[in-house]
């Protein structure tokens, strides 16, 4: 009987916590080009705001957004080699009082603050990577082919340190996507 009852809790969990990661968004979108001896990336995120997502940013629970960037360099009859990894992170968060969203965005050592006054232009913000710098040529080859994988993921901010003992209970929308591949491409081709 108690292990019946242990089962049953055990798929619940299971299917509670997977159902708060499935993939909602899709990156779309991927160029990858030059400039000044570096190597940007740009795609677009659509699907990844939901509803009850827009609800809790609006309640104010602070969100962080990442997108995981890999480049992989492209080997016949082996697995893929990951040369370089970067991560984008967004911190969002709304301010009640003032209904504004405040979105920092850290690429590396750099750190980019900005505040909107409309949950849309935030998102179109946030859903796009625009020209983001990952490497120097220097690092790869020019003979060699690559290509860049993006990924990405939501996860609620940290609550304060009293509120996170409080409401350990209470599950918070997040959701995570699949990893999607640029075309592949060779340093000599990019304009």
């Amino acid at each position: 009987m108690i292990f019946r009852v242990l089962a049953i809790l055990a798929t619940c969990v299971f299917l509670w916590t997977s159902a708060g990661v499935a993939a909602t968004g899709r990156i779309s979108d991927i160029l990858i080009t030059r400039g000044n001896n570096e190597l940007l990336v740009s795609a677009r995120l659509t699907g990844g705001f939901t509803p009850e997502i827009k609800k809790e940013i609006i309640n104010g629970v602070s969100k962080e957004f990442f997108y995981y960037l890999v480049i992989k360099r492209v080997m016949s009859n082996w697995l893929d080699a990951e040369k370089i990894s970067g991560t984008i992170k967004y911190s969002i968060k709304y301010d009640i009082l003032k209904k504004q969203y405040l979105v920092t965005r850290e690429t590396g050592d750099l750190s980019e603050e900005q505040i909107f006054d409309s949950y849309d232009s935030m998102v179109a913000w946030v859903s796009g990577v625009d020209r983001i710098s990952i490497t120097p040529f220097n690092l790869l080859n020019k003979k060699l082919q690559y290509y860049v994988s993006i990924k990405a993921e939501m996860k609620a901010g940290e609550l304060p340190f009293l509120l996170r003992y409080l409401f350990f209970f209470v599950p918070y929308s997040r959701f995570s996507t699949e990893w999607y591949d640029s075309v592949i491409f060779m340093l000599k081709d990019l304009k």
